[in-house]
């Protein structure tokens, strides 16, 4: 009677195995690479944190390179520099979807510029979220308790301004919810001193 030898040295013993076998794995190599590499897109993905109502053709972008299938027309692409605005806070590094990019800014926040009246701290910058405290004015040179203002506020950005006989107050413009900047414009009117804290 006759036997087949499967074992390893009987199959790679034979001629025609060795080839066969070489090809398969050419072919499953050239797969893997064609789909980790050419089936690969470029998508956009902000640089810095980009804040709510931010204008997208102001802002710094670079290009990665994802496999993102049928997924892929949610997402800005590399074909273009973006236009619009940003309807939500934007991370660094994250990809963007459609969605969160507007024709239009969004109405859902009031852009004040106000001075802060001491060094900003360094987490004060663009994209940060911040509470603003102020300290009213009374007689005789006197400040109340600080209160705050505005429980949260996004920071458009740093207004860099020269200083002036060594004072340390900077100019910060911040995107504040509608229904809060009634007591920041009477603070801002009243010359109270404004404080930025940035929340953790």
């Amino acid at each position: 009677m006759s036997t087949v030898n499967l074992s390893a040295r009987g199959l790679f013993g034979n001629a025609w195995a060795k080839p066969l076998i070489a090809v398969v794995l050419v072919a499953i190599v050239g797969l893997g690479v064609k789909m980790i590499w050419f089936d690969q897109a470029g998508y956009l993905v902000a640089t810095n944190q980009i804040p709510v109502g931010a204008n997208l053709a102001r802002e710094q972008w670079r290009v990665v390179h994802a496999s993102l299938g049928q997924l892929g027309g949610q997402y800005l692409d590399a074909g273009q520099k973006p236009q619009g605005f940003a309807l939500q806070t934007i991370e660094s590094g994250q990809l963007v979807t459609r969605s969160s990019v507007g024709k239009y800014a969004p109405e859902t926040v009031v852009r004040l510029v106000i001075s802060n009246k001491t060094q900003l701290g360094s987490g004060i910058r663009s994209g940060a979220i911040v509470s603003i405290w102020s300290s009213q004015k009374l007689a005789q040179g006197l400040f109340d308790t600080p209160k705050r203002l505005v429980t949260q506020a996004t920071v458009g950005k740093i207004i860099k301004t020269g200083a002036v006989f060594g004072s340390k107050s900077q100019q910060v413009e911040v995107l504040v919810d509608p229904a809060q900047t009634s007591q920041l414009l009477m603070a801002v009117a009243s010359d109270s001193p404004i404080f930025l804290v940035a929340q953790e």
